[in-house]
């Protein structure tokens, strides 16, 4: 398969930019280890080391050389990971100002927009972004513009991401109520229960954007992904182990967690295979998958599951899935 390919400063900008960008957000990762304040708190004779995060109290231990020792690391930790985070801040915005000027990055705004907060609210991690967006983090690395890829009768086979976005969340249900204020500003947002009990549930997140009409035709075009989340959303949560820094038209990042690409190409081509006359584009999803193969083929992507263990959980949801939804 023939494919545009992103021009050598854009590839080198790529290169650049995410790299700052993965070093900012496991800084960022690490300082949610030192937050709050810690001090010594007096009770009765004794002194104890105490650590107050959002209003909650904890106690380490009455004052020792240990806890001193404890109380000096965190201090010096703080104090080092705030300063390295204001650096890694001000980089990352000079990548995303020259991510613009070479054209870098083709994601649609509004989705690294809800990839921001996903992270933001601590929901990034147990993410897992399902159909067209996924095309993103696999083509960006293969130095692939996937804005200018057409199929004969759809057109552009990343259009549907302008629209839609639906990612699969494993989190507590506090950790999801607490979310949902940011992650509903601004854009329509659908959550639905998908399985999963005790203290994590999975919850699949739908965000609709700009034009209504076009985000109900593009969620009509993703719906056996629906299926799948909320049939097996543990297996999809499996899948989950490609994660790639991508990149927005406006320059901007974010971190993207979504489906082992050669998961993503099998589940495509079961679903024609199956259901082909109840989808309202089969066409559409064989020419995302042939997309994806042709990247592992020409070792522009590496799949992060074996072969086999993908094949098997594609087969695994062909018949729990797919064929008994018929």
């Amino acid at each position: 398969m023939s494919l545009p390919k992103t021009t050598d400063a854009a590839a080198k900008q790529i290169l650049d930019s995410t790299r700052v960008y993965r070093e900012y957000a496991r800084a960022k990762r690490e300082a949610e280890r030192y937050q709050g304040s810690i001090f010594w708190k007096k009770v009765g004779a004794y002194e104890y080391l105490a650590q107050k995060v959002q209003g909650k109290v904890t106690y380490s231990g009455a004052r020792s050389p240990e806890t001193e020792r404890e109380f000096k690391e965190f201090k010096q930790r703080q104090d080092a990971l705030k300063q390295r985070l204001r650096k890694l801040k001000l980089s990352v915005e000079s990548c995303q100002r020259l991510n613009k000027a070479v054209r870098a990055g083709a994601v649609p705004t509004s989705v690294v927009d809800v990839l921001r907060r996903l992270e933001e609210a601590g929901l990034s991690e147990a993410s897992v972004v399902l159909g067209t967006p996924a095309l993103f983090a696999y083509g960006q690395p293969a130095g692939v513009r996937l804005e200018e890829v057409s199929s004969p009768a759809h057109g552009n086979v990343v259009e549907e991401a302008k629209h839609h976005l639906q990612v699969l969340v494993h989190a507590s249900e506090s950790a999801v109520q607490a979310a949902l204020p940011s992650l509903k500003d601004d854009v329509d947002l659908c959550v639905a229960h998908a399985g999963g009990g005790g203290e994590r549930t999975y919850y699949l997140f739908e965000f609709k954007f700009h034009s209504k009409h076009a985000a109900q035709k593009c969620i009509a075009k993703d719906a056996h992904w629906r299926t799948v989340a909320t049939e097996m959303a543990q297996s999809l949560e499996h899948a989950g182990k490609f994660e790639q820094v991508v990149i927005g038209k406006t320059g901007a990042m974010a971190t993207m967690r979504t489906l082992d690409p050669k998961f993503f190409a099998l589940v495509n081509q079961t679903a024609v295979k199956v259901r082909s006359a109840s989808l309202p584009d089969p066409e559409l999803l064989e020419w995302q998958a042939a997309l994806v193969e042709s990247l592992i083929s020409d070792d522009l992507l590496i799949p992060k599951l074996p072969e086999a263990e993908s094949r098997r959980a594609a087969s695994k949801i062909e018949e729990l899935v797919f064929k008994a939804d018929r």
